[in-house]
């Protein structure tokens, strides 16, 4: 069941208190020009603390941490493999990692050295410094002045500390003692071993940046663990200068908190001067309360797009549909309490005992078939000998190879069955024989293979799917269906509908849509403006005739004759 919810009935009431709500809310700032002043410095606090107050700013970032991954199958190339020297290489390089560090100036000012309270310090954990070198610098100048400041200390900060060209000159004469065999490595205790470095008296332009490359090992007692992931990396810029991780991302920013907060500010301003008072339309009547729409599949989608317009201009009303087909839905209005508010939508007049008919529209209707059958076109006793097994394969009426026939028809309850029989067919349609509309599953022993679908738009569906298939179905139905090419609407004897020539056009599948309602609706009453609207407005109009159908009554309000033949 579709339903037009009691929330469009509240949506008028909903809105002018949402809007009385943010003209509260602007009064109490001060009104528009203490808000759009308001939203003016929020936006531009995040520029003015950028570039006035905190002004100087050093980013760092951990670019790469990782083991070098050099091991023996690397590096055999022939060698003996238990060569003393290569295993030794091999265990002293298998414990080596690398970490990148990215430094750069982000703020819009010079770095001087005296602006660091405390220096840029990297430490590595349990790892020992090796080496460290300076990339992608971006001048000479800069990578000097970073070799400058670079100095190595061990644990013990009050150690002494060396400068890069210590460390290396230390490095190259350690080598030859590491890897030569049974040699005495004592010496090796007894010399600093670096467990960080350090920019002491870092000088940084505006937007320079550079990368330090550290070497480290793992310590003597780590022969086999893990290697170490450890980076830790401390100082601190005087006065308002920050130093940051660039790769800690905060949640809560500045910029962000100013931004939505102006967002909020300009959101209200925005809708409060922009909103307008809405004015309902004048042409359309309200009534207020609960109306429900039950009967025709056919029309009911139809119908629930002109509800839902008529609750659009009436905020009060309700309309709810059911497509519960059409002789079910005037069986229930002829049962109902005359003062309930009800409609049934029929496909052409029902004789339902004391019920008031209101046409609504034209409908037509057309016999389509597979594509795989090959005709367009069947004399009405041809199509009437279909239905009753006097044919049951569609070489037997266009020759050809054979083809067998098969039905796909609605049920009982379909007002679209009843207008097919009686318009068409003069007769019922005969026995349900097949579930899948392709063998006769439900009735091995029948001559016609026939099934049944609940819409139009299933029956459609089906006789594009299985060959050799007919059935029936509106015209709408049948429009956006054969937009796959795979249907064929077929002409009955040559003729199809003409709304200019009507009967005289000999065309005797289509119909009159009628609204029934128990009585005649009371003047005032839901039920009564939504008929008229329904009948008369041209928004109900316009919906009906961008859906195929042909209204009763004409843009002038003048009823269509056509109407009056069905």
């Amino acid at each position: 069941m579709n339903v037009v919810r009691w929330a469009e009935r509240r949506r008028g009431l909903d809105r002018q208190f949402g809007v009385q709500f943010l003209q509260s809310a602007l009064e109490f700032l001060g009104g528009p020009g203490p808000v759009a002043l308001a939203i003016a410095l929020l936006f531009a606090a995040p520029v003015i603390d950028r570039l006035f107050v905190r002004r100087k700013r050093v980013g760092f970032r951990v670019l790469y941490n990782s083991k070098i991954g050099l091991g023996p199958e690397q590096l055999h190339d022939g060698t003996e493999a238990n060569a003393p020297q290569l295993r030794e290489l091999v265990r002293v390089l298998d414990r080596m990692s690398i970490v990148v560090i990215r430094v750069r100036n982000n703020g819009n000012y010079d770095i001087d050295a005296d602006d660091f309270d405390r220096p840029l310090t990297f430490t590595f954990g349990d790892r020992i410094v090796w080496n460290a070198r300076v990339s992608e610098a971006g001048s000479e100048e800069l990578r000097e002045e970073v070799r400058r400041s670079l100095q190595f200390f061990g644990k013990d900060t009050s150690q002494v500390r060396a400068s890069l060209p210590t460390v290396r000159e230390r490095v190259a004469q350690s080598l030859p003692r590491i890897f030569r065999t049974g040699g005495d490595r004592s010496r090796a205790s007894t010399e600093p071993v670096w467990h960080g470095v350090r920019l002491d008296g870092l000088r940084l332009k505006r937007k320079q940046k550079f990368k330090l490359l550290v070497v480290l090992r793992e310590p003597e007692s780590n022969r086999t663990g893990e290697i170490g992931k450890e980076v830790k990396i401390t100082g601190h810029l005087g006065g308002v200068g920050v130093l940051h991780d660039e790769r800690q991302q905060r949640f809560i920013t500045l910029p962000r908190l100013t931004g939505g907060l102006a967002a909020v500010l300009a959101g209200v301003l925005v809708l409060t001067l922009a909103w307008t008072p809405e004015t309902r339309d004048p042409s359309v009547a309200c009534g207020a309360g609960t109306l429900r729409v039950e009967g025709s599949s056919v029309f009911m989608p139809t119908m629930d797009l002109i509800a839902e317009q008529y609750a659009k201009a009436c905020p009060e009303a309700v309309v709810d549909t059911e497509p519960n087909g059409s002789i079910a839905g005037v069986r229930s209005v002829a049962a109902a309490d005359p003062d309930r508010a009800l409609l049934a939508l029929s496909d052409g007049k029902q004789d339902a005992g004391d019920v008031v008919a209101h046409q609504v529209a034209i409908v037509v209707y057309h016999v389509v078939v597979h594509s795989s059958v090959g005709m367009d076109t069947l004399t009405v006793e041809q199509l009437q000998g279909v239905y009753s097994g006097r044919y049951t394969d569609w070489s037997e009426l266009r020759g050809g190879d054979p083809l067998p026939i098969r039905i796909v028809g609605r049920g009982s309850e379909s007002g679209t069955r009843e207008l097919f029989e009686r318009r068409v067919l003069g007769t019922t349609e005969g026995a349900l024989s097949s579930n899948d509309c392709r063998n006769p599953d439900r009735d091995p022993q029948a001559r016609v293979i026939r099934c049944e679908r609940d819409k139009n738009g299933d029956v459609v569906r089906e006789i594009g799917a299985v060959e050799g298939a007919i059935g029936y179905a509106d015209a709408p139905s049948v429009a956006e269906a054969r937009k796959t090419n795979r249907l064929t609407a077929l002409s009955l004897g040559g003729k199809v509908f003409d709304a200019a020539a009507g009967v005289e056009a000999g065309y005797p599948f289509w119909t009159v849509e009628y609204l029934y309602s128990r009585a005649q609706p009371a003047e005032g009453s839901l039920s009564a403006h939504f008929l008229r609207y329904v009948r008369e407005h041209d928004d109900a109009r316009v919906r009906m005739k961008d859906a195929g159908y042909l209204p009763c009554r004409t843009p002038e309000g003048v009823p269509l004759d056509l109407c009056n033949l069905r």
